[in-house]
């Protein structure tokens, strides 16, 4: 069973302007410096609670030359962050003090990172149970984790038959949850029919849970005996993946909550240096070379 949304991953330009954002601003641990596993020239970052619990990690690629991105025929849209509840006067005074623009509705922010992705800050019933110190912000005033999506798609319909048939999500209000209702999705329908351009903030695709990695295999003989189309099934050590596209075009990942980012480096200095998987330990001078250092 599908319990919320493992990771969303998008592009960067700056690592820099990335990590100040999400980790000097927003208070996220940088939990796993990394690769593509499929492109080594490309870095990739992992920003999450202080052990990269699954749910709160927002992963990006590194890739300085890239353009802007132009949204058309599909798209994901704003991804939603909650907050705990009480915590919105905090978090407005803290966005002021950093400059950050932003629209606020209630007790909801929107705002956008430094490559334009969406974000939407907004106050949930909960507090985060593994907090990061790294950051001045207190605890109980930390982002708990991410909590929904937005999904632009040329047919919405097309699109919820296929995650609440296939996959076991749910309508409720007007949207899609899991069972758990630890995640939603939001539909919303595009005109274009011209093809979407990857560019700065662009999200490549949004991960959801599954427990285990046997969860992830039996969800892959599901998805080939639906002929569904899949675009690849690998073990990435840190979590097994199965990605898939959706009736819109959307890539969707389904990765299993573990083992985690703590086998191959210890909890407390996750992040601090280049991290790779044992299949790729054997390129680690070439990355290092190319990058000019173990990216500490």
């Amino acid at each position: 069973m599908i319990k919320g949304i493992h990771h969303v991953s998008a592009l960067t330009k700056s690592f820099s302007e990335n990590h100040h954002f999400y980790s000097d601003i927003l208070g996220l641990r940088l939990v796993k410096n990394t690769v593509n596993q499929s492109n080594i020239h490309m870095r990739h970052l992992f920003y999450g609670d202080y052990t990269g619990s699954p749910g709160t990690l927002l992963t990006f690629f590194e890739v300085p030359r890239i353009g802007s991105s132009y949204n058309e025929r599909a798209f994901f849209g704003n991804i939603t962050l909650g907050i705990p509840k009480d915590t919105s006067s905090y978090w407005e005074k803290r966005l002021n003090d950093f400059a950050i623009s932003f629209k606020k509705q209630d007790q909801t922010f929107r705002l956008q990172d430094p490559d334009t992705m969406g974000i939407i800050l907004t106050e949930i019933p909960e507090t985060i149970s593994n907090p990061t110190i790294h950051t001045d912000i207190p605890a109980e005033k930390q982002i708990v984790r991410i909590i929904g999506a937005d999904y632009h798609v040329p047919d919405p319909a097309a699109s919820s038959q296929f995650f609440t048939e296939l996959f076991g999500l749910k309508q409720q209000n007007g949207v899609i949850v899991d069972k758990s209702e630890m995640s939603f999705m939001k539909l919303y329908a595009t005109k274009s029919d011209k093809k979407s351009r990857t560019g700065r903030g662009t999200i490549d695709h949004i991960a959801y849970t599954l427990e285990t990695k046997e969860a992830v295999d039996e969800l892959h003989d599901l998805a080939v005996k639906n002929d569904l189309e899949i675009e690849e099934f690998v073990d990435r050590e840190y979590f097994k993946s199965l990605y898939i596209r959706e009736p819109g075009g959307l890539r969707i990942e389904f990765a299993s909550a573990g083992p985690g980012f703590t086998i191959d480096e210890p909890l407390e200095t996750m992040g601090d240096h280049l991290a790779l998987p044992s299949f790729l330990e054997g390129k680690r001078t070439e990355i290092e070379t190319f990058f000019g250092g173990d990216l500490s």
